[in-house]
């Protein structure tokens, strides 16, 4: 698969080349901004997979699954972001 064809159906499709999302952070080809994006497109496509399933609109047995994938989707962007020296998407709760 070329490099811009392997980019293209990562961005649409990215759990068809990944196992997981530490893949996408560990994919040496991409740059930091492409791997945001990737995993930014995965969190909106698991996050309608969440919507629907509330709404009863596609019954998914495995919710828990799906869940855990997306909390594993937004620790990988908090990394990369922490990587920049972004702040965190989310703050630590106050002691």
């Amino acid at each position: 698969m070329t490099q811009n064809k392997h980019l293209k159906e990562a961005m649409i499709h990215p759990e068809v080349l990944y196992n997981s999302p530490d893949d996408v952070l560990n994919d040496k080809d991409l740059s930091k901004d492409r791997k945001l994006t990737i995993l930014e497109n995965w969190a909106d496509e698991v996050q309608q997979v969440l919507d629907a399933d509330a709404e009863n609109m596609c019954p998914e047995k495995n919710g828990t699954h799906v869940e855990k994938l997306l909390q594993k989707i937004t620790d990988c962007m908090r990394a990369l972001k922490i990587e920049d020296g972004q702040p965190p998407l989310l703050s630590p709760p106050f002691k």
